[in-house]
């Protein structure tokens, strides 16, 4: 006989709940005789009060999201709506004033602290804004503490208004345990619905109300942070089976928008919230944080086994034996979710670069491994400098180098100015910001009118990072940015600093003031620094300028100098002639942007990052080492397809060579293993075992895809036999056979020559 969770599991893949989602009405605010902030909150708080609600057959765990936009499609399939959808609420006086039109725009890529939630309840964060109002005098601090108040009441009323929901299911249920079961749910919502958790039942249903009333309002890519360190203060041991099972329907739970179909329709063929749990790893006093609710959630992961959430595993040199085992057995079994971190080194390189201990424990992540700390730092990019477009313009503009040493030293020089312009970019709209908080919007217009940075784009140099969504940069929702017009007075609550300054986070109002800044397409820049020092300096093959007339013609003619730079030494080979040149380059810019803070006292911290490498590629011309226009780049410091001989062992080691101390926000190695290899009860072993070496080297992150390429082939041909195939594209995950066509085949070419 089936499960709970796995007669739960087939409902989530078949998207039961859509059934209750609707199109947003004509709802709109924006003639409230309120102030911007507290329209924002009455809009968000006008969804929580009035969307439809679900409660599945044998669900636990409550509540979905249900109001969505209409994508303008002719289609009777809810997993066509667009989850854009929130009442208008800016104004032609708004518009007028920020000459800007920025109504209910997010960067999103938050983990708030879900901890502060289930810690003060509803009500208690309801009461501090209220506290906190009575004695305020700022004007935008008074706004601020006004929004957290009207949100909050209409998330307190959603919450009361699942309580009735599953009382008046109760009083027509038949079955008595169904029957006990609803009221049971009817009890925990009515408690909640203001007061903080009291049981561990009551913290599992208030941390996915807390989710999903963030998620609500910001639309996407909200995480979850470090939810068994969250949970496990309401464990209670004599109760392990039924709060085991309320563990897997709150997995479950996270993947229930999953069917979504992207409006671009060529990313992922389907949205894939891409929502990432953060467990193990030390604590903030800096003792071990693995405990039984770790445990339980390597345990239900089993029987879940589904892309999301995306699983980061912390570990560290005192970790225990079985968080290595139970992960890699996850593993080695083919759930291809699941992200391995180094905590010895990267704690270590977050305190050098000057985050408190404390902190830097704690931390967690964000979308596609984004590091940050939950509740504490939105270390979302201040921007970004791509190596590979950087190194094309210096090849272009100095053909006449007369050394590889004077190129290298030329392309370092552009790699600096480019960090230089970008941070200082970011900074200046941070000043603005910080500035327009305090009452002053002078810095902003002027900032605006003079250039000084873009208020659409506050990250700069983030175009090829974002190239999955520039395809439809005109769509104003689908920005990911920060706006002064589109405050976040949900998640704001649920960080550190906001309520005590009575700032949004939106306007720099959480604790660290750090960011994070990304070294974009590594591998391609350090492969053709490679290829031109083989080629050019040293075989005398090609001139600097036949390569760069190559590379501007796509190798059109040019098919043997193609195959000179194809087949020179390449990066994650284990081969010091790559390897050296990759330590230069990349931390000489890790050090470049360490040199820099931020308007509020913080750090940008390095980050090496290259996601979406189909996307991407379509955006990088042909790259002098032998690599074609538009094809797809590596992910981060993996190795470019085609090019690993000699296994995992020799990229891992590649990588481990790469100072740690250098970078904090941002790393990732992801390597194919053949499942066959892995198979049998020595396979997790042996994966723990490559993982254990490779952290002991000074290897800081891995990211695994276990399958067999008989199977990946077999499931383009009959994907209906193949719907639980599990893979990682880079800091996401999906179904196999809800990808495109040419994704799938990117990811099946990472397999060539294993």
């Amino acid at each position: 006989m089936s499960t709970r969770t796995q007669r739960l599991r087939e409902r989530t893949l078949e998207s039961v709940h859509k059934q209750a989602r609707i199109v947003m009405p004509d709802w709109d605010v924006s003639d409230l005789p309120l102030s911007l902030p507290e329209r924002k909150a009455s809009a968000i708080a006008i969804i929580l009060e009035r969307m439809p609600l679900y409660i599945g057959e044998e669900e636990l765990i409550v509540g979905t999201r249900t109001v969505y936009g209409y994508p303008g499609e002719d289609s009777d399939d809810k997993s066509f709506f667009d989850y854009n959808a929130l009442p208008h609420y800016v104004n032609e006086k708004d518009r007028e004033y920020f000459e800007l039109d920025q109504e209910a725009v997010s960067q999103a890529h938050y983990a708030p602290d879900f901890g502060i939630l289930l810690k003060k309840g509803i009500g208690g964060i309801i009461r501090e804004a209220q506290e906190r109002l009575e004695n305020e005098q700022k004007d935008e601090a008074i706004k601020f503490y006004k929004s957290v108040v009207i949100a909050y009441r209409g998330f307190s009323r959603m919450v009361k208004r699942y309580a009735d929901f599953a009382r008046a299911q109760a009083e027509k249920c038949e079955d008595a345990t169904r029957k006990a079961e609803l009221e049971n749910i009817a009890e925990i919502c009515q408690n909640i619905s203001i007061r903080p958790a009291g049981n561990f039942a009551e913290a599992c249903q208030l941390f996915w109300f807390g989710y999903l009333a963030s998620l609500i309002e910001n639309f996407q890519f909200i995480n979850f942070g470090r939810i068994d360190q969250i949970l496990y203060e309401y464990y209670d041991a004599r109760h392990h089976v039924e709060e085991q099972q309320l563990l897997e329907c709150l997995l479950l739970k996270m993947y229930d928008q999953a069917d979504l179909v992207l409006l671009d329709k060529n990313l992922m063929g389907k949205y894939s919230a891409q929502h990432n749990i953060t467990i193990g790893g030390l604590r903030r006093d800096g003792a071990d944080g693995c405990n039984e609710v770790t445990r339980m959630i390597l345990s239900a992961l089993k029987k879940t086994r589904l892309p999301e959430p995306l699983v980061s595993v912390r570990t560290h040199k005192n970790a225990p034996d079985w968080l290595f085992r139970g992960a890699a057995e996850l593993t080695v079994g083919g759930l291809n979710c699941m992200a391995y971190y180094n905590d010895d080194r990267y704690v270590a390189s977050m305190v050098k670069a000057g985050v408190p201990a404390e902190d830097a424990r704690d931390y967690g992540f964000g979308l596609c491994q984004d590091v940050l700390i939950p509740g504490r730092g939105d270390h979302y990019c201040s921007g970004g400098v791509n190596l590979t477009i950087v190194l094309l313009d210096v090849i272009e503009k100095h053909t006449d180098a007369r050394s590889f040493e004077e190129l290298r030293e030329l392309f370092k020089q552009a790699v600096a100015a480019e960090i230089e312009k970008n941070i200082g970019r970011y900074n200046a709209w941070e000043e603005a910001v910080r500035a327009f908080q305090n009452g002053d919007d002078a810095l902003f217009f002027e900032g605006m009118r003079e250039g000084r940075f873009d208020p659409d784009t506050p990250a700069q140099g983030m175009d090829v990072a974002q190239a999955a969504r520039n395809e439809a940069a005109d769509r104003k929702e689908e920005k990911y940015i920060q706006s002064l017009m589109s405050p976040l007075p949900i998640t704001s609550a649920l960080y550190h600093g906001c309520m005590e300054k009575g700032t949004d986070i939106t306007r720099c109002g959480c604790e660290r003031a750090d960011k994070g800044f990304m070294v974009l397409s590594p591998v391609i820049a350090v492969n053709s620094l490679a290829a031109v020092k083989k080629v050019v300096f040293e075989e005398r093959r090609a001139t600097l300028a036949e390569v760069a007339a190559a590379c501007a013609a796509d190798y059109e003619g040019k098919e043997e100098l193609r195959q000179w730079l194809w087949n020179a030494p390449k990066w994650c080979n284990d081969d010091d002639y790559v390897d050296d040149e990759a330590r230069k380059i990349l931390e000489f810019a890790c050090r470049e942007i360490l040199k820099y803070r931020t308007p509020g006292g913080g750090r940008h911290l390095a980050g090496i990052h290259q996601p979406h490498p189909v996307f991407a590629g379509r955006l990088i011309p042909a790259t002098p080492e032998g690599r074609k226009a538009g094809t797809p780049i590596p992910v981060t410091l993996s190795p470019e397809n085609g090019t690993l001989k000699y296994g995992p062992t020799a990229a891992l080691k590649s990588a481990a060579k790469i100072d740690s101390e250098l970078y904090q926000w941002n790393n990732c190695v992801m390597l194919q293993y053949v499942g066959s290899t892995l198979e049998g009860e020595s396979g997790a072993e042996t994966f723990t075992d490559l993982l254990k070496s490779y952290f002991r080297i000074g290897g800081v992150q891995h990211q695994p895809n276990v399958v067999n390429v008989s199977d990946l082939r077999a499931a383009q041909k009959t994907p209906e036999k193949y719907k639980d195939l599990i893979i990682r594209m880079w800091g996401v995950s999906a179904h196999f056979v809800n990808l495109p066509l040419d994704v799938q085949e990117e990811f099946i070419s990472r397999y060539e020559g294993l």
